[in-house]
């Protein structure tokens, strides 16, 4: 690739290189990609390192220590690795695609639609709780519906969408581990009562590394639709979610001109959370909205990363 680019490699690289990648992503099949493996991991290492009888800030340190365990090796192997290959970016392509979320949720998104159509909340419920935190078992249809838009956002945000930042920024060892940290701070969520103090650690690291990853998603969705009126809301909302989950929230809700957010059933624990955007109640169909702006918003993404290094490549180099 770089023989072929020339001078415009470092710049028109990262696009290419990540839009393959999305490409391939949606062909592989969802047992490959590496979020599951990791899950198992983490829970593995939780299992045997949190402790209930040690306090608030020993729990805190170990899972710091999990942390860097997971995280330490892990980068360390991948820039070996991509030192050594004779031609690196296929593998970046490679790993890049087993990290992106992959088309299972908006695979079971198509069939929740069906399902709750038919009446069939049961199977929805089911079909939902693999990519939620949240209890699914007494959920109503408006539920279902604010839970499935709502998780994807998240998936998107903390895998699809991070990717597409950092990596042209940090390069792919950086956001390779941008990528761990998110996915072990849902892993480790402190919203869960056996993660409180273990996963606060990570889960503060995961604020703000997402931060400008949420800002960007919104100012990106509210372009479709009323970018004033999200705005005017952001300021009204007194309670702020961990790395501004809800900036991409409001955008979305007022995109669809329904309302998101509301109270979580998290274990036995009813969580607090504020209401986004028109009071107006959302249906099954908002869902497939939800996901054709979110594929719009990656293929924008790519398409501004790959004109704006063309631009900023050919003015460093004199063809502007």
């Amino acid at each position: 690739m770089q023989g072929i680019l020339g001078p415009l490699y470092p710049w028109l690289a990262p696009p290419l290189i990540l839009g393959v990648a999305v490409l391939i992503n949606q062909l592989l099949p969802d047992r490959w990609l590496l979020a599951h493996k990791l899950g198992t991991v983490a829970d593995a290492i939780a299992d045997k390192v949190i402790h209930p009888y040690r306090d608030g800030a020993q729990q805190r340190l170990a899972g710091l220590l999990s942390m860097m365990i997971i995280l330490l090796p892990a980068t360390g192997v991948l820039w070996a690795l991509v030192s050594l290959a004779a031609y690196p970016e296929p593998f970046h392509i490679l790993l890049i695609a087993l990290c992106l979320p992959g088309r299972a949720q908006q695979l079971e998104h198509r069939a929740m639609v069906s399902q709750l159509q038919s009446g069939q909340k049961g199977r929805a419920r089911q079909a939902l709780a693999p990519f939620t935190l949240r209890r699914t078992d007494n959920l109503s249809e408006v539920g279902l519906v604010k839970a499935g838009i709502e998780s994807r956002l998240v998936h998107e945000a903390t895998a699809t969408f991070s990717w597409l930042l950092f990596y042209p920024l940090v390069g792919l060892e950086l956001a390779f581990a941008i990528w761990l940290i998110q996915q072990l701070a849902r892993q480790w969520t402190p919203l869960k009562s056996r993660t409180r103090f273990f996963g606060q650690g990570v889960a503060r690291c995961s604020h703000w590394l997402q931060l400008p990853v949420n800002a960007l998603l919104a100012l990106t969705l509210s372009l479709y639709g009323r970018p004033l009126a999200g705005w005017h809301e952001l300021k009204r909302v007194q309670q702020a979610l961990p790395g501004g989950a809800h900036w991409p929230q409001i955008a979305m809700a007022h995109h669809l001109g329904a309302q998101l957010g509301g109270p979580w059933m998290l274990e036995d624990r009813r969580l607090e959370r504020p209401r986004l955007g028109p009071s107006q109640t959302p249906a099954a169909h908002h869902l497939l909205r939800a996901d054709k702006l979110l594929l719009l918003a990656r293929w924008l993404w790519l398409s501004l990363l790959l004109l704006g290094g063309g631009a900023l490549a050919m003015a460093l180099n004199g063809a502007l």
